[in-house]
C-alpha cells in the first residue's frame, strides 16, 4: 500500500509541475513548430525547384527517348526486312550446306578408295623396289662377269695376235723351207742326170 501511495504522490507532483510549466512549454512548442514549419517550407521550396529542374530534364530525356524510340522503330522495321532477307539467305546457305555435305560424303568415299589404292600402290612399290634391287644385284654380277670376260678377251686377243705373228713367222719359214726343198730337188735332179749307169733310189 505504501508503494501505491508514493506513486500517487509522485503523480500529483508531476501534474502540478506540468500545469505550472504548461503555458511556457506551449509557447516554446508553438515557436518551435513555427520555426520548424518555416524550415520545412524552405526545404519544400528547394525540393520543388529541384523537382521542377528534374522534371524539365526528365522531359528532355523523354523527348530524346521518344526520338530514339522512333529511330528504333524504323531500325526495327529495317531489321525485320533484313531478317527476312537473312532468313532467305540462311535457307540458301542451308541448301548449299546440304549440298556441301553430300559432296563431302562423296569426297570421303573417294578418299577412302584413294587410300586403299595408295596402300596397294605402296605395296606394289615395295615389291618393285625389291625387284629393282634384285635386278641391280644381277646387273652388277653380269657387269662383273662382262668385265672378267672382257679382260679374258683382251688376253685372248693378245694371245691371238702372238699366235698370228708365230703363224706368219712359220709361213715365212715354210716358204723358205719349200724354196730350199725346191732348190735341193733341182740340185738332186741335176745330180741324178749326171750319173751314168745305175742311179740311186733317191733319183727314182
Amino acid at each position: 500500500m505504501s508503494f501505491i501511495g508514493r506513486s500517487l504522490n509522485l503523480s500529483l507532483v508531476a501534474l502540478v509541475v506540468l500545469l505550472t510549466t504548461g503555458t511556457v512549454g506551449a509557447t516554446m512548442y508553438y515557436q518551435h513548430s513555427v520555426d520548424s514549419l518555416d524550415q520545412q517550407n524552405d526545404q519544400l521550396r528547394d525540393r520543388n525547384e529541384a523537382l521542377e529542374s528534374e522534371l524539365s530534364q526528365t522531359r528532355e530525356n523523354l523527348s530524346a527517348v521518344r526520338t530514339d524510340l522512333r529511330e528504333l522503330n524504323e531500325s526495327l522495321s529495317r531489321t525485320r526486312g533484313d531478317v527476312s532477307q537473312v532468313s532467305k539467305d540462311l535457307e540458301e546457305t542451308e541448301e548449299q550446306l546440304e549440298s556441301s555435305r553430300q559432296e563431302l560424303s562423296t569426297t570421303e568415299e573417294e578418299l577412302f578408295e584413294t587410300k586403299d589404292e595408295l596402300l596397294q600402290a605402296r605395296a606394289e612399290l615395295r615389291d618393285a623396289r625389291g625387284s629393282i634391287e634384285q635386278l641391280q644385284a644381277d646387273k652388277n654380277k653380269l657387269q662383273n662377269r662382262i668385265n672378267d670376260l672382257e679382260a679374258g678377251n683382251e688376253d685372248l686377243s693378245e694371245t691371238n695376235e702372238k699366235l698370228n705373228e708365230q703363224i706368219d713367222d712359220l709361213e715365212v719359214e715354210i716358204n723358205q723351207l719349200e724354196d730350199q726343198i725346191d732348190d735341193l730337188q733341182d740340185d738332186l735332179d741335176t745330180a741324178c742326170a749326171e750319173i751314168e749307169g745305175d742311179k740311186p733310189d733317191v733319183c727314182t
